[in-house]
């Protein structure tokens, strides 16, 4: 059992940075261990994990019902496409990993491929965004190059929007904000120089991973979560070297033609543009099925059925472009609440166990962070290797083993 954890953690930490169906076949093997060892009575879980994993499987039990509740409402047309109804099981890797985490966790393994793969996809990034990609990939991959093609600056000096090795600059840049978490906590309070060296090196792969693909949310994530590491854990010669460099990087972003032009319109696009506008549908469903909602995994063809009267088109009408509001539309009050007791639930176990000096909770609580201020813009669930990325973090962060990797801390009142 042990070597089938280590080998699906494996597989999972390769997904995040190489591709998202790895991640789905990982999390779906984690599940089912999961599922074993819960029949073989072998889930020492403790109890405020024990909460969070219940809590979990309710709101997947809820998602997978809703659908059918708002068929038999009138709420729904018809039942939910099967790319999103299977999103089901994202809902429940995070609680997947923690349950097979109980086995024992490979954790430098782990961190070796992780800061590795990161490693080399923002070097392709960084490719990418200077050099327009004319390389067809296989048919059978189905990657969409379109936005890899898109020049965001001039004639003169082209830049383009990168995708790492998945192609998709979103799921890039917010799959990035996943692993800042873990690189920012080992950076300042990993044990052993050489660790910190090269948590510091994928700290800096991941806050130009937004830059090269001109993710405004998750640009401002990142370096928003950067200092706010540095100031709480770290002190010194570090805290200065880092908040240098964050400000370095807030330096190039504004002296930037392409990016100035970027955040010159985000203001636009939230108060008054096309995000506004999908959050004004969202709010729209909301009033007209509060309590169940049109099922999960229906927003899209209950927005666009607004279309002769919002002027919403097919690509906005995906989601709200935001978590809580995607969540109130899709599954109502029953739905949203489930979900703020899942998160509520989550936080409470990674804040007593990053008290408890692990390092992994530490890093899980960052990345928790990052998710929920992307998830005032985004509905970071619709992509699954975004989600799947979070979830395994947070995963992680409730498992034991990590104490070991940090530096110890110092006494109160030591220097």
């Amino acid at each position: 059992m042990r070597r089938a954890v280590t080998i699906v953690l494996a597989l999972w930490s390769v997904g995040i940075v190489l591709a998202e169906g790895l991640q789905q076949v990982a999390a779906s093997a984690a599940v089912l261990l999961a599922l074993v060892l819960a029949f073989r009575k072998q889930l020492p879980l403790e109890p405020d994990v024990r909460a969070y994993v219940r809590a979990t499987m309710a709101l997947a039990a809820w998602q997978l019902l809703s659908p059918a509740l708002a068929l038999v409402t009138g709420a729904a047309e018809r039942w939910p496409r099967s790319a999103r109804y299977g999103q089901v099981l994202d809902t429940v890797a995070g609680a997947a990993v923690a349950s097979i985490g109980t086995v024992g966790v490979p954790w430098l393994l782990l961190g070796g491929l992780v800061a590795g793969g990161w490693l080399l996809s923002s070097a392709l990034g960084l490719f990418q965004h200077f050099v327009l990609w004319t390389w067809e990939p296989p048919a059978l991959l189905k990657l969409n190059l379109s936005r890899l093609q898109e020049n965001f600056g001039t004639q003169e000096r082209p830049r383009y929007a990168a995708g790492g090795f998945l192609f998709h600059r979103l799921r890039f840049s917010h799959g990035a904000i996943a692993s800042l978490g873990p690189a920012l906590a080992v950076l300042a309070r990993g044990r052993g120089l050489w660790r910190r060296a090269l948590a510091g090196a994928v700290v800096c792969a991941l806050l130009l991973v937004p830059f090269t693909a001109f993710a405004r949310a998750a640009m401002l994530t990142g370096l928003g979560l950067c200092v706010l590491a540095l100031l709480l854990l770290s002190r010194g010669t570090l805290r200065k070297l880092g908040l240098a460099v964050a400000g370095g990087l807030l330096v190039l972003v504004v002296l930037t033609p392409a990016w100035r032009a970027r955040m010159g319109r985000a203001a636009e696009n939230l108060f008054g543009g096309e995000r506004s506008q999908a959050m004004s549908v969202g709010w729209r469903l909301v009033k007209e099925h509060p309590l169940l909602g049109v099922g999960y995994g229906n927003h899209k063809p209950a927005a666009l059925a607004t279309q002769a009267e919002t002027g919403i088109t097919d690509l906005l009408a995906t989601d709200a472009h935001n978590l809580w509001l995607t969540t109130w539309a899709e599954t109502g009050l029953v739905g949203l609440a489930l979900l703020a007791t899942v998160h509520l639930l989550l936080a409470r176990a990674l804040v007593r166990r990053h008290r408890a000096g692990s390092l992994a909770a530490t890093g899980a609580l960052l990345s928790f962070m990052g998710f929920h201020l992307l998830s005032l813009v985004h509905y970071l669930p619709f992509h699954t290797s975004v989600h799947l990325s979070f979830a395994f973090i947070w995963g992680l962060g409730l498992c034991q083993g990590s104490e070991g990797l940090g530096a110890p801390r110092a006494e109160p009142g030591g220097a």
